[in-house]
Order: C-alpha cells, then sequence, then structure tokens
C-alpha cells in the first residue's frame, strides 16, 4: 500500500458484512462534504490554474454519466477502492463552477483501458462546485520497456463562463514513478499541484483492507479555448 495517513475508528465501515456499513460510508461522504473548503484558503498569493496534461491514447468521447467507476473490473474487490472528492474553481480560486461536466477515465487493475471495466465516465459539480465518486485505485502500465508509468486519474473539465476546458491527471503521493522517474517525458507527473495526498480509512487496528480518500481542488483558467498552463 503506498504512502498516505491513517485514519480509524471507523468500526464497520470496510468490509460491507457490518449491517452498519452502509451508515459509515454515507457518514465519511458527509464529513468530506463538511470539511471541503478552498483549497487556496482564499488566499491570492497562491491562486492559480491547475497544471495541464496530455489526454493521452485512451480517450472515448460521449461516455456514461457514473459516479461509480470500474465496476466492471473482475478484481474490484480485491482492489484498493478509492473516493474522490473536490471543488472546480473559476480563476479567482474562490468562486465555484458551478455545474460543470467533468469526463473522467483510468486504468483497471491491471493498467488496462477497457470498455469492459466501465472505468470511464462523466458527472457533473453541483451548486456548489462540489464533484464526487468513487473508483479502484488504478492500476500502472508499461509505457515503454519495463518503465511504468504512475498510477493516475484523467479528467476533463469542461470551461463555460469565459473559462477555458482543462486537460489533466490526478497523481498520488508517494508513487514511486512520478517525475523523473515517469516514462512519458512530455507528461506532468511533476507538478506538485496535481499530486494529491491520499487517506486511509481503516477499521481499528487493521490496516490491510482500507478505503482511500482523495482531495483533489481544480481552477480553471481564464479565457477561451483549452488550458496550456
Amino acid at each position: 500500500m503506498g504512502k498516505g495517513t491513517y485514519v480509524t475508528g471507523i468500526t464497520g465501515f470496510i468490509n460491507g458484512k457490518d449491517k452498519m456499513a452502509a451508515y459509515y460510508i454515507s457518514l465519511l461522504i458527509l464529513l468530506c462534504r463538511i470539511s471541503s473548503v478552498n483549497g487556496n484558503g482564499g488566499n491570492s498569493n497562491n491562486c492559480r490554474p491547475t497544471s495541464h496534461d496530455i489526454i493521452g491514447p485512451y480517450y472515448v468521447p460521449n461516455p456514461p454519466r457514473l459516479l461509480q467507476y470500474c465496476t466492471g473490473d473482475p478484481e474490484r474487490h480485491q482492489h484498493e477502492r478509492l473516493f474522490v472528492h473536490g471543488y472546480v474553481y473559476k480563476s479567482d480560486c474562490s468562486t465555484p463552477m458551478t455545474h460543470t461536466r467533468i469526463d473522467v477515465w483510468q486504468a483497471d487493475l491491471s493498467g488496462n483501458y477497457t470498455l469492459e471495466a466501465r472505468c470511464r465516465g462523466y458527472l457533473r459539480t453541483d451548486s456548489r462546485g462540489y464533484y464526487e465518486f468513487s473508483t479502484l485505485y488504478p492500476g500502472k502500465y508499461h509505457l515503454f520497456s519495463d518503465a511504468n508509468r504512475p498510477a493516475h486519474i484523467h479528467f476533463k473539465v469542461y470551461g463555460k463562463r469565459r473559462h477555458k476546458t482543462l486537460i489533466t491527471q490526478l497523481y498520488f503521493a508517494g508513487d514511486s514513478s512520478l517525475g523523473t522517474n515517469d516514462p512519458c517525458t512530455v507528461c506532468s507527473s511533476d507538478r506538485e499541484d496535481l499530486i494529491a495526498n491520499v487517506e486511509y480509512y481503516c477499521e481499528p487496528n487493521d490496516h490491510s483492507d482500507c478505503i482511500q480518500v482523495v482531495r483533489f481542488d481544480i481552477t480553471l483558467e481564464r479565457g477561451r479555448g483549452v488550458s496550456q498552463t
């Protein structure tokens, strides 16, 4: 398991066998929503558009609307489960981009981009600019020789209200393939704003089976077209 912060004491949250499991899952999501405030803290000195990244060869237009991804992965019960959430902001880093479409796609457990795994879809931010979805921790894949790309999730955030569309990728802190170890020399896995910390919500005294939670806030660039920041 990768690096991250362990949060215990959420009994019954993981295995799904406890009758209270659904309650704890809902509680976790609620806590994520409550704790989600402006990632830049309203400080204009830290305000800048989210870095862009390449779209890659596996983007498919017009995916289905989904909030749960990779449900077709045959190994999903053994794979590390992941909850991704955050806000999409206008260029001032505080005004929410409401009802904005986000396309999401990623590799399955084996590092493959297959339609059968149902690891691609789209969702929209709500009236606060907030979004959330559940998925599986993406597998790595070979790009050249034996070199692996870091685990990542693709995002395409559609610009509107005089803001540019953003194509980017979410990476995970502690991945050994980030930055100079990434065989994709034109990718942005060295950009700090695209690398998210992971928190693990586990059973007390048991870190072998956890649900991972990642927050990824996005700020769009003002203008038209596609962001190249």
